[in-house]
């Protein structure tokens, strides 16, 4: 459910006022950058990188934000407690601005858009997730390639993910993973991948996919609880041979995959490594120094 008041360049308006133009360039291109943060208990888990890699994001668009990130960070926060969320998602949007249709008209816009939503999210919904685990498929769509949009730039043209998501909805499958265009794997519709063979848990290299923030905090947790952790191309052989496979987002936390293309991933259940780490990431988002926490 969407909080009751929206941030909109410099003004916190109820969300039934919250408009941009159809002239935003967001809206006519999807010309714009965002970010997907997690509200638990009062902290946003990862706020600063959260927002420090939106400002890379403007930074490679060429997109000049009029405050700092500390600025941004103040209004995420008070987005969040102006809704009184305490569990959820914020969703901060920088967009190119207003103005004329045409590319070429790119110099006449009048400055970025900034919006920050609410959202309030059920911890019990991703708890139900977790105990069932994601049936998969190997999407025929292929990640974008960073010869074209370097994968670490998180824009709002996800064209290529909505298919991903929709080619899994039509085939029974709950989630959808992409392939490089070497048929290596990148990643999900929305997250990123790993896998578990023989207590070695792996994940694509940065390169062909988004430097997830959740990824990044389960690789140093892998290395405070001494379980062995490699970033390493891979296969759909990797997968389908591998004891468990998870995915993992800010809002997904980790979601078991227990199937791809029908092929059963290990025992069909969620794995004890699997667990053990979703368990230790939850105590990680508990920790104030790892967030920001909301004053109400």
């Amino acid at each position: 459910m969407i909080g009751d008041f929206v941030y909109v360049n410099g003004e916190y308006l109820p969300k039934n006022d919250a408009k941009i133009s159809v002239f935003d360039h967001s809206f006519i291109y999807g010309d714009g950058v965002f970010e997907g943060l997690q509200l638990a208990n009062g902290l946003i888990f990862k706020g600063r990188e959260h927002i420090d890699r939106l400002f890379k994001s403007c930074r490679f668009l060429q997109i000049d934000l009029p405050f700092s990130q500390d600025d941004l960070i103040a209004i995420v926060s008070k987005t969040a407690s102006m809704n009184k969320l305490r569990d959820g998602y914020m969703r901060p949007i920088v967009t190119r601005g207003v103005g004329p249709t045409g590319i070429r008209n790119m110099h006449e816009l009048k400055g970025p858009t900034v919006v920050v939503i609410a959202q309030h999210e059920d911890i019990n919904k991703k708890a139900n997730i977790f105990a069932a685990g994601y049936k998969a498929i190997v999407s025929s769509y292929r990640r974008v390639q960073p010869d074209s949009v370097d994968s670490r730039v998180k824009t709002c043209n996800y064209i290529n993910n909505i298919l991903a998501y929709l080619e899994a909805k039509n085939a029974g499958a709950d989630t959808a993973l992409l392939l490089d265009n070497a048929g290596y794997l990148a990643e999900g519709y929305g997250s990123n991948i790993f896998a578990v063979t023989n207590d070695v848990v792996r994940t694509p290299p940065e390169g062909n996919i988004l430097s997830g923030i959740t990824r990044a905090a389960l690789l140093g947790i892998c290395a405070d609880l001494n379980v062995e952790a490699r970033e390493t191309r891979m296969t759909l052989y990797d997968l389908v041979t591998a004891d468990e496979v998870f995915e993992c987002a800010s809002m997904m936390e980790i979601a078991p995959i227990v199937s791809i293309t029908g092929r059963r991933i290990g025992s069909g259940n969620v794995g004890p490594i699997t667990r053990k780490l979703h368990e230790a990431l939850r105590r990680e988002m508990a920790k104030e120094e790892n967030g920001v926490k909301v004053t109400y």
